[in-house]
This record gives C-alpha cells, structure tokens and sequence, in this order.
C-alpha cells in the first residue's frame, strides 16, 4: 500500500531534523557547531560589520532564520558563529589582531549549502554602504548617525 503525504516541505525538512536529533542524541544545532569546529579555516575578506557591537541585530535583522553567535577565546581572537539549522548551513569566522601589519585578519570556514557567506558579505556591505544603521528594538531599521565604532566614517 502507497502513501501520498500532502505536507508542506518545511514541515517535512522539520521532522527530519527532530527524528535525527532523536535518533542521534544531539541537537541538530550542535551538530553543524561541531561540523563548522572541524572544517578547515581559509583566508577570506575582512568585513567590518561583524565586529560592530550591533552585530547580532543587523543579522536578525538582514538574515531571518540565521542565529549568531560571537565569543572571545583570547585577547586578540574572536569567533563568529552564523548558524541557519533549517537550511543546514554555516558561517565561522575567526577575526584575529594582526599585530605585525596593525589590522584584523578573517579566516573563515563554511559548511552547507554555499551562499551564506555571500549573503553575510552582502549584509554588511550594505549596511556599511546605507551609513552603519542600527537596528531598533522593533526590527526595523532606523537611521543611526555614524559613531566611531562605524568602519565607514
């Protein structure tokens, strides 16, 4: 006997993910954190943007479904984290203090499908190029004047 399932393909791609992390034991989260983790790091395009204080509001903002996260392990390090679970796909960029040449290096490793980055990229060009507008609480965005923690001033 066949079943023809009628579901919306989010929904679908929703319940394969649980039944994973079910069967699997770990959140599906998790498991493109640990992917990002062991995938290679490569140099890539300083973008300022990221560095912004602002910087989770621009991409709750600008990337709907793509949580961020930044952490500090050392001094002159931060990590990057750009996570879309549904898509499966993700960002991590590592931005270290160049001490020699006197600015920031980004490495970055991607997994996934292969246009997040652009899409970050994209992002915070934009933004840079609109004048570093800061997101208000109530998700628009709204014209900010440029501060010193703007790169574009």
């Amino acid at each position: 006997m066949t079943a023809i399932l009628s579901v919306p393909k989010a929904a679908l791609a929703e319940l394969v993910h649980t039944v994973t992390w079910m069967f699997k034991g770990k959140d599906p989260r998790d498991q493109l954190i640990d992917a990002l983790r062991a995938a290679r790091l490569v140099p890539a395009v300083f973008v300022p943007g990221i560095e912004h204080q602002a910087a989770t509001a621009i991409v709750t903002v600008g990337l709907p479904g793509v949580v961020y996260r930044k952490w500090s392990p050392h001094r002159k390090l931060d990590e990057h984290l750009f996570l879309d679970v549904d898509a499966w796909s993700g960002v991590r960029v590592a931005a270290c203090w160049d001490s020699r040449a006197h600015r920031v290096r980004m490495r970055v490793a991607e997994v996934g499908a292969p246009d997040l980055w652009d899409r970050i990229v994209a992002l915070f060009t934009e933004w840079e190029v609109a004048g570093c507008p800061v997101p208000s609480s109530a998700g628009a965005a709204s014209r900010h004047p440029r501060s010193s923690s703007c790169p574009a001033r």
